[in-house]
């Protein structure tokens, strides 16, 4: 068998290498043709160019001048153009000289290129001549036309006849136009006295016609039409040349197809021989292990007539043998393989259930805890006990939150104390919750102790966490951003003290912002300072507006973009007329609509509180009321 392959394979060699020599020999004759086609079209083309370049001094007759000023600098250029042109198509006879090729006998010689250089030499030598504005007999005219113009006004009327005659010559070259002009010259002429500027102008269109015509003229006699002749009969005999390379070309495309079709179909013929001899030796051998195969499939894979098979002596009886160590390892290893996959079933079924219990038990604590959280957070009905108004959006990420409000009533010498704060502890879920726990345990046990200024307040909750979290001992990232005033309901006057979060005051359709200062509670990489009360003298029908990052920090919008307090700050402007249930309804709603389908970023708190502001009635009473609402909780 492999004898018969390596003869088989040996006569496909000899057969490619042997279309190969006659394809290289075809293909480089053709390409040969191919490459002298891309000189002659380099020929025409430059020929064609230069035709063009001449043909804009008929078109663009204010080339004119530039021939006049620069003629010698246009006669060398077109002199170098035709020294070129000439040694290219000298070059190009004596490759087809070489080559053999019949087209090289089609030359006609240096005489017809050194004609058409001498004939453009004669156009720019006329062109240059004639001139267009300033050079030439049109700009000799032109100057003397402004001097009659200027010297002898009273000659103006005739000489604008004079020169619409000359122009309309100029546009279209027509001989009827320069009679008119010699005559109502000649009529001029007959009375003495002329200037001399006006017979120079005379003698001037004189030449202009001359030259004119000798240039423009659609005859023999016209330099401009002759030229455009032999031009046009030197490209036809270029376009005769090409045609001669095609047709060259084309027949010696034709021989090169004949022999490769030759040569194609004895390597057709030879490969069915082949094809039949290897498909009759081999075609049972095949079916008989293709039809084991199937029947292998079939019984999925559990095969057990290994010796009823009939094994050649060959290629295919090896194949035949690692066909059937191939079924004999399938069927040890699949049993093997259901062995070990009922033994993971089993364990994974034990883990799923372990785990559903246990997300279960979590599940319940989180929820219990949640209602913890929320029966250490102030109500909305205590709220509205002291406060007139009282709207509280709460959303914690996760169950639980670091997000926490805290209210608390002090009365002591015959003041009524009102202090509330908003916290945002690090995180959210169960430590954020944790850290909020501690936080207002810590804010308790600080008023029970005597402190009253806010200020004081955030110091010695700031000393008590860190003692807490022993941030001391180790750098630690937790704390919390809080917002803290106190409401001093006799005096009307707010306190406030802010780490890293602001109180905004709604006053009569403006937003007045305090912020707070650039320090959190208990982190250990900010900068420890002292915090500041600010003093805040409230009005009639203010409002205080508190919430937490989440709120600007969350990300939702067309392009899914942050909030921002520019954005929060324009939606409470916008609806600041309102009052403060639909105002806190409009807040939440384009909230709502903002985030959308955008996962919740952070715990989310915004609260809207109306304290009652009591109005003086003189300088030495004053009398306040308290309004309480009880309203169903936000």
């Amino acid at each position: 068998m492999k004898r018969l392959f390596f003869t088989v394979f040996g006569g496909f060699c000899a057969v490619i290498v042997l279309i190969g020599v006659f394809n290289f020999y075809h293909f480089s004759a053709i390409h040969s043709y191919q490459k002298e086609l891309v000189n002659a079209d380099k020929l025409g083309l430059r020929l064609q160019n230069h035709k063009e370049q001449f043909q804009s001094l008929g078109q663009h007759r204010q080339v004119f001048d530039s021939v006049a000023i620069h003629l010698d600098e246009w006669q060398e250029i077109n002199q170098q153009f035709w020294k070129e042109t000439t040694a290219i198509a000298v070059k190009n006879q004596q490759k087809w000289m070489q080559k053999g090729f019949s087209i090289a006998t089609s030359y006609t010689g240096r005489r017809q290129l050194v004609d058409l250089q001498n004939a453009e030499n004669e156009l720019l030598i006329i062109s240059a001549k004639i001139g267009y504005k300033e050079e030439g007999y049109i700009g000799k005219m032109r100057i003397n036309a402004h001097n009659i113009e200027k010297k002898y006004p009273k000659f103006n009327e005739r000489l604008f006849s004079l020169r619409r005659h000359e122009k309309d010559f100029l546009m279209r070259i027509d001989p009827i136009y320069a009679e008119k002009f010699e005559q109502e010259m000649l009529d001029w002429k007959k009375n003495q006295g002329l200037p001399d500027e006006i017979i120079a102008y005379s003698a001037y269109f004189d030449s202009l016609k001359n030259a004119y015509l000798q240039f423009f003229q659609s005859n023999e006699d016209g330099y401009f039409y002759k030229w455009d002749n032999q031009f046009e009969k030197l490209q036809a005999h270029n376009y005769r040349q090409r045609s001669l390379l095609l047709t060259e070309s084309f027949d010696a495309s034709s021989k090169a197809q004949k022999t490769n079709l030759i040569l194609n179909s004895i390597a057709v013929f030879l490969a069915l021989s082949c094809a039949i001899i290897f498909t009759r030796k081999f075609t049972k051998q095949i079916s008989n292990l293709q039809v084991t195969m199937a029947e292998y499939i079939s019984t999925n894979y559990q095969f057990n007539r290994d010796s009823d098979l009939r094994i050649p002596r060959n290629d295919f009886g090896k194949i035949t043998i690692h066909f059937l160590q191939l079924t004999r390892k399938i069927r040890a290893d699949m049993q093997l393989l259901e062995d070990r996959v009922q033994r993971r079933t089993k364990s994974l079924q034990l883990k799923n259930n372990l785990l559903e219990m246990q997300h279960l038990e979590i599940m319940d604590s989180l929820r219990y805890a949640q209602d913890l959280q929320q029966s250490l957070l102030v109500s909305r009905a205590k709220m509205l006990r002291s406060f007139k108004e009282a709207w509280v959006y709460y959303k914690p990420k996760n169950h639980v939150g670091g997000d926490f409000y805290w209210m608390k009533e002090v009365r002591e010498n015959d003041r009524l104390l009102l202090y509330f704060a908003l916290a945002d502890c690090t995180g959210h879920g169960v430590p954020g919750a944790l850290l909020s726990v501690m936080g207002m345990n810590a804010l308790d046990e600080l008023i029970e102790s005597g402190i009253r200024e806010p200020a004081t307040l955030l110091n010695d909750l700031r000393s008590l966490v860190s003692r807490r979290l022993n941030t001391h001992e180790d750098k630690r990232y937790d704390g919390m951003d809080i917002a803290l005033f106190v409401w001093n309901r006799h005096t009307n006057t707010l306190v406030f003290s802010g780490a890293q979060m602001p109180l905004w005051i709604l006053r009569n359709g403006t937003l007045i912002e305090t912020v707070g200062q650039r320090m959190a509670i208990g982190y250990t990489y900010f900068e420890v300072n002292s915090f500041e009360n600010r003093e805040i003298t409230l009005a009639s029908n203010d409002r205080l507006i508190l919430f937490s990052d989440g709120i600007i920090d969350q990300f939702g919008g067309l392009k899914q973009k942050k909030l921002g307090r520019k954005a929060l700050r324009e939606w409470l402007t916008f609806h600041a007329n309102d009052t403060s249930p639909l105002l806190f309804s409009k807040l939440v709603q384009q909230f709502e609509h903002w985030k959308g389908n955008t996962e919740q970023t952070d715990d989310c708190t915004m609260l809207i509180l109306e304290p009652t502001v009591s109005i003086s009635v003189s300088s030495s009473s004053i009398s306040y009321e308290s309004i309480s609402i009880h309203l169903p909780a936000c």
